[in-house]
């Protein structure tokens, strides 16, 4: 199943709220509306809501005589933050851009790194082909007309064909007589 945006997340105040408290263990309530730009209301108002579905806890307290709110995230709203992310990921994926840098060390957990991959659904071939895909297939076929397996006419043909295809399943299909097609990228990665 495709994990599907959050409504409660997807607003973008609240989206903005649960990316920054994703970040840390807790974050103050005049640190958060600094870091949006936001008023007070505004902010309460969001919060508010993420509280309601149980995915931001709220903590009231004082800092000598002065009185302090502090957000934090709760399990639940981190999971809802990182399927929401997912489904945002699979979305856009399919234009070859991409809302992650999903490397290992860029600030996601290998654990992380791993879920969020195993929850995109997208079917490789349908991924946008990178400069670099058309590359290793145009390298490709230089080697089979090399070794004699196309003709110059084919490697004439096919080499255009690779700089206009869009997707990995269209470079895939230009070399799939010639075996090895597993050079091309089999996961959208290219685009991350």
């Amino acid at each position: 199943m495709t994990p599907q945006l959050d409504p409660v997340i997807h607003a973008p105040t609240r989206l903005q709220i649960v990316s920054l408290l994703a970040a840390a263990e807790e974050a103050e309530f005049a640190f958060v509306r600094d870091s949006l730009d936001v008023s007070d209301s505004v902010l309460s108002k969001h919060a508010s809501a993420l509280e309601a579905a149980r995915y931001v806890k709220i903590r009231k307290g004082h800092v000598g005589k002065r009185p302090r709110t502090w957000f934090s995230l709760t399990p639940a709203g981190r999971m809802a933050y990182q399927d929401h992310v997912v489904a945002l990921q699979a979305i856009v994926a399919q234009s070859g851009l991409s809302v992650l840098d999903l490397q290992a060390g860029q600030g996601w957990s290998d654990d992380l790194l791993e879920a969020a991959m195993e929850k995109a659904v997208i079917d490789p071939h349908d991924v946008r082909a990178s400069d670099q895909d058309r590359d290793k297939v145009a390298e490709m076929l230089r080697v089979a007309a090399s070794d004699g397996r196309i003709t110059m006419d084919e490697l004439t043909e096919r080499v255009e064909r690779t700089y206009t295809a869009r997707t990995v399943g269209a470079l895939a299909v230009i070399v799939a007589d010639l075996g090895r097609t597993d050079v091309l990228s089999s996961t959208p990665t290219p685009m991350w």
